[in-house]
């Protein structure tokens, strides 16, 4: 009997909160030889068709067909649910240069200076239970500190009232840099998640649960471009404890500096997967 390993994108979490375990189930079947099956209609972040709304897929990923293979055995993996295999983050940042393939076409031209940093900022969500609001003159101070000579930056969060409070600290402290930022007035109060997150300073902010598809597209549109953004920096300042964050340290080649980790991870130790770390 066949088997098939199939990757089931329901889930209430977030975007790259699925993404690490639908990485790391990646990287079992790329090292196996065998092809991933992904289920991706109920897929929260789906505005259209799903994945192929966001991402080039590669010949090593294909959409599961209930119709086909009835008799094969199914292994199915999803959100905290992935084989029992581990990797380093070498092998992480590696098949993730393969999987993370942006559409070129959801990519906007932004103007920005050739050469500059960036700091991000995560909000939201993940300040009710399971982050820490650092100061934003701890993100500021680090970046001067790394003496540069890069006096462009751009700033961002999904919430955008902190991209405008960064602003702010610079400005009021006449700080030499310039700031860049794609974020508008729809971003204020950052991201939720789930709507069971709906409570304390996130009471009021809708949450991708109640986004019809045009606002969905428009979230991940831009947190996308953000990426790609901070992607292509010098530096990139931001704290570790947000899935983006980490994400973005494993995938990035630029430099990717925490405030709140001094010592930095170790690619070539098994680990567990980054969206535990």
């Amino acid at each position: 009997m066949n088997t098939e390993i199939i990757f089931d994108f329901e889930n209430e979490n977030g975007f790259f909160c699925i993404f690490f375990f639908f990485l790391s189930t990646y990287i079992y079947c790329r090292k196996k030889h065998i092809l991933l099956y992904f289920k991706d209609s109920k897929w929260k972040f789906l505005y259209n068709k799903g994945l192929e709304d966001y991402f080039i897929l590669n010949e090593y990923i294909q959409q599961y067909d209930e119709n086909l293979n009835k008799n094969s055995e199914k292994h199915i993996y999803s959100h905290m649910k992935e084989p029992l295999i581990v990797h380093t983050l070498n092998d992480y940042k590696l098949y993730s240069k393969e999987l993370y393939n942006i559409r070129p076409d959801i990519i906007n031209n932004y103007e920005l200076p050739l050469v500059y940093n960036s700091i991000f900022i995560r909000g939201g969500d993940k300040l009710l239970y399971e982050a820490k609001q650092h100061p934003i003159a701890q993100y500021v101070s680090f970046l001067l500190n790394l003496n540069t000579n890069i006096n462009d930056v751009f700033v961002h969060s999904d919430d955008n009232l902190i991209v405008n409070d960064v602003e702010k600290y610079i400005i009021d402290n006449k700080i030499p840099l310039k700031i860049h930022k794609i974020t508008k007035n729809n971003c204020n109060g950052g991201a939720v998640v789930m709507k069971r997150l709906n409570y304390g300073n996130c009471a009021n902010i809708k949450s991708v649960d109640d986004m019809n598809s045009e606002e969905k597209k428009e979230h991940v549109f831009t947190m996308l471009n953000a990426i790609e953004i901070m992607r292509k920096s010098i530096n990139v300042i931001l704290s570790y404890d947000s899935n983006v964050s980490r994400f973005m340290k494993i995938h990035f080649d630029c430099k990717v500096y925490s405030i709140n980790n001094l010592d930095d991870y170790d690619f070539d130790l098994d680990t567990i997967n980054p969206a535990y770390l």
